[in-house]
């Protein structure tokens, strides 16, 4: 995807995604920022379709994830397992939206594993970060979405001729 689609375009695309639809779905106006999260922290992971050979991670911390789970399901009280399955369930929603803009540039179709739920800020074995965008929102709740790629191949060296991400 790195090859086909670049990076300026997929930074675009990642940032209306999180940006618009979090917005759209739960209310909650993410911002650019620059600090990284650093409370406790979760992550969700999504693998890209095989033959891409990436995936996108949003870490996020814990305030971030119970907030949207509260509006998503409309509740004030949460419990692990809620805040666990809105995660992925936010994560799949943004790569839909992330997919229907991708494929005019890709040529193909753009499918996701099932998202993974991780504690802690989670970056695949093997990867790279290629494209990191950190957020916050009016509590000063902070996240961030990482684009991973393959630390070996046409990808990883793209990467590693990258900074270290794009605030």
């Amino acid at each position: 995807m790195i090859s086909v689609i670049p990076r300026e375009r997929l930074t675009e695309i990642f940032d209306w995604a999180v940006r618009e639809i979090t917005s759209q779905t739960v209310g909650i106006a993410l911002t650019p920022g620059r600090a990284a999260p650093e409370e406790e922290l979760y992550t969700v992971h999504i693998m890209f379709d095989g033959h891409f050979g990436t995936s996108l991670c949003f870490c996020a911390e814990r305030a971030l994830f119970i907030r949207l789970a509260q509006c998503m399901i409309m509740e004030e009280d949460v419990s692990p397992q809620d805040m666990e399955a809105v995660a992925m369930e936010y994560l799949n929603i943004l790569c839909g939206h992330i997919a229907a803009r991708l494929f005019p540039a890709a040529k193909t179709p753009v499918r996701f594993s099932v998202p993974a739920f991780y504690p802690g800020r989670y970056v695949p074995e093997g990867h790279v970060e290629y494209i990191v965008l950190t957020y916050s929102d009016d509590q000063k709740e902070k996240a961030q979405l990482i684009h991973c790629v393959p630390e070996k191949g046409v990808y990883g060296a793209a990467a590693q001729n990258q900074s270290e991400g794009v605030d």
